[in-house]
């Protein structure tokens, strides 16, 4: 097994290539394209190529878990948002262009269509920010939703569907194996009318606690539908829940999910799913 990883994915590949390593007692190796397109040149043959977020190619015929089409298909974000009006994934509403955007609409977020974290992000709260925004970079706006909980929802093919084509793969092929919440542990208050942002310090990802299960059940079922329109293997989607109109909004996928938290089980989660799922073993998934 081969753990292929490279730049936003060097802490999350050697944490889940460790953690396989471990499970399975035996070697897995790991690194950059480079590295990966030397040990195949050496003779070295991996029976099994976990992808996270490259999209290089690859002189490799075997088995890839999240091939590099299916990672391009979520990296580009302004792309993945158009698939999810396509398909009817319940996501924010997507302004294309600047002129889309009327005083009506505001507040939006611009966002780029290759971003990591907070980067590449504009919360316009007039028409002059609108404009601002998309000199900046902006590609795409996103219709601003208040007053909604944010969650993570890890999300992986089920065994019996990997081999079912990402054109034709639906909801129910996938399994949501953790979800969490992100929730505020800094100082003060955070404000309702302002957007959550992941690098701004006080905000984490925990254990939903609290949180009635058809809230979490509404939530899995919309990442769902947005990893299989993509049609990746697996993924960390993150969807918003607007409690009083009880809807989901599914804001993007991410298949470089962050593994490298030794606080949190993530990492032997996604170990366990892989090898579940790469296993030859009769079973329902």
């Amino acid at each position: 097994m081969f753990v292929l990883y490279k730049n936003t994915g060097v802490h999350s590949g050697r944490a889940l290539r460790k953690m396989l390593a471990e499970l399975m007692n035996e070697r897995v190796r790991g690194g950059y394209p480079k590295r990966f397109a030397g040990i195949l040149k050496a003779g070295e043959d991996p029976k099994v190529v976990i992808n996270l977020g490259v999209t290089d190619e690859v002189p490799y015929e075997g088995q890839i878990i999240n091939t590099q089409d299916m990672v391009r298909a979520a990296s580009n974000k302004k792309k993945a948002r158009q698939i999810f009006e396509e398909t009817e994934v319940p996501a924010p509403e997507l302004y294309l262009v600047v002129r889309d955007v009327s005083k009506g609409d505001l507040p939006v977020i611009g966002r780029t269509s290759y971003h990591h974290k907070g980067q590449g992000f504009w919360f316009c709260k007039t028409l002059a920010e609108v404009k601002c925004a998309d000199r900046e970079g902006a590609t795409h706006f996103l219709k601003f939703i208040p007053n909604t909980r944010e969650y993570r929802v890890h999300t992986f093919i089920k065994r019996k569907y990997l081999e079912v084509s990402p054109e034709e793969r639906k909801r129910e092929n996938y399994v949501s194996i953790k979800i969490s919440e992100k929730v505020w542990e800094g100082e003060g208050k955070p404000r309702k009318e302002e957007p959550q942002k992941n690098h701004e310090f006080g905000w984490i990802f925990r254990g939903p606690k609290d949180r009635r299960e058809e809230e979490l059940d509404v939530v899995r079922y919309a990442a769902k539908q947005a990893i299989a329109a993509l049609g990746l293997d697996f993924g960390a989607v993150d969807v918003m829940y607007q409690v009083r109109s009880k809807q989901p909004y599914v804001l993007e996928v991410n298949s470089t999910p962050s593994l490298a938290d030794e606080n949190a089980s993530t990492c032997e989660v996604y170990a366990g799913r892989i090898l579940k799922t790469t296993s030859n073993s009769e079973g329902e998934e």
